[in-house]
C-alpha cells in the first residue's frame, strides 16, 4: 500500500507548492504520538561519520568525528542567513527521503564536503572532496581522519 504524506517545509512557500512525497512503506517515518510523525531524510550526495565514529585530531587525542559533523550541520542550519529550503529528490537505499538542503543560496551538502566534515557519496561532490583533502580542511587536516563512513559501517554494524 502506498503511503502519501505532506512534507511541511518551513520556508514560507504557498501551500500549493509543498511537494507530495509518495513511498511504498512507512520505514522512513517515526511516530511521535497519535497525531505526529517525523520523516527521516538524508542529504543527497554526502556521507558523514557515524555517531560513535572516532578519529584523531592530534596523535594523542581521540575525538568523536560523528558529533563534530552533526554539530557543524546544526550551525550551518541555525546561523546561515536566508530561508531553509528542503527539496525532496528521491528515495534512498534505506527508504529515507533523499533531499537537497539550502539555507538561503547555500547548498548545505556541498558546503559540508567543501569544509571537510563530510565525504562525497557518489560522484556529485567528488571535486569538492578532492579540493578539501588537498587544502587539509576539516577532518582532512587531522592526524588521522575518520575512516570512510561506508567502510566503518561495514566493520562495526552488521545491519549495513
Amino acid at each position: 500500500m502506498k503511503i502519501l504524506a505532506l512534507l511541511f517545509l518551513l520556508t514560507g512557500v504557498a501551500f500549493a507548492k509543498i511537494p507530495i512525497i509518495e513511498m511504498d512503506n512507512a520505514k522512513a517515518f517515526y511516530v511521535l504520538d497519535g497525531d505526529s510523525i517525523s520523516l527521516s531524510m538524508r542529504i543527497k550526495g554526502i556521507d558523514t561519520p557515524e555517531k560513535k565514529q572516532q578519529c584523531r585530531k592530534f596523535p594523542n587525542q581521540l575525538i568523536n568525528c560523528g558529533t563534530i559533523a552533526k554539530e557543524r550541520l546544526q550551525v550551518l542550519l541555525d546561523y546561515l542567513p536566508g530561508k531553509l529550503r528542503i527539496n525532496p529528490v528521491g528515495i534512498g537505499h534505506y527508504d529515507r527521503v533523499l533531499v537537497d538542503v539550502y539555507k538561503g543560496e547555500v547548498n548545505i551538502g556541498k558546503t559540508m564536503v567543501e569544509e571537510g566534515v563530510a565525504y562525497a557519496y557518489g560522484k556529485r561532490y567528488q571535486a569538492e572532496e578532492v579540493r578539501a583533502k588537498k587544502e587539509k580542511k576539516g577532518f582532512w587536516g587531522y592526524h588521522r581522519p575518520p575512516l570512510n563512513p561506508k567502510k566503518w559501517r561495514k566493520l562495526y554494524y552488521k545491519k549495513y
